[in-house]
């Protein structure tokens, strides 16, 4: 199973990065996704995010503690991969931001998921619902290049 988004934004790629790979100042633009506290230094691959995800209706936050699987300023990727009990057996998520340059001022965001394990067929509602907190994400993302000057 697996979650396709994407937004085009009015704004240069490395604009766009500068507001998408600040995680600490996300909740500035959107209430969906969360990483907080943020490991000092730039991300590397292996290493632990806490996050924390509200899709739009529901009553509380989920936390992860997904590993960071890529932080490309270059090729203007974010992916982490997240699991449940420690084990691919049950739930996997490998969620990505890719940044697609489609013009000097214009910007195309995928954003998505893929999900694997025995978990994945019971949660098909609470992915619907994950679906409008991406969406959301993008919004927000969007709304936040393009007022940066």
């Amino acid at each position: 199973m697996a979650l396709r988004t994407q937004i085009e934004i009015e704004a240069p790629i490395d604009r766009v990065w500068g507001v998408m790979s600040d995680l600490p100042n996300w909740s500035n633009f959107n209430s969906f996704l969360k990483v907080d506290p943020l490991p000092a230094g730039p991300l590397k691959p292996g290493q632990s995010l806490d996050v924390s995800f509200k899709p739009p209706g529901a009553k509380s936050a989920t936390k992860m503690q997904p590993k960071v699987v890529a932080f490309e300023p270059g090729s203007k990727e974010l992916r982490w991969r997240g699991k449940l009990f420690n084990t691919d057996l049950f739930f996997v998520g490998e969620h990505f931001f890719q940044l697609k340059e489609m013009g000097p001022k214009k910007t195309l965001l995928l954003h998505g998921e893929d999900f694997k394990g025995c978990l994945v067929p019971l949660l098909g509602g609470m992915l619907k619902d994950t679906e409008k907190g991406f969406l959301d994400f993008n919004q927000g993302l969007k709304r936040a290049a393009e007022q940066q000057k």
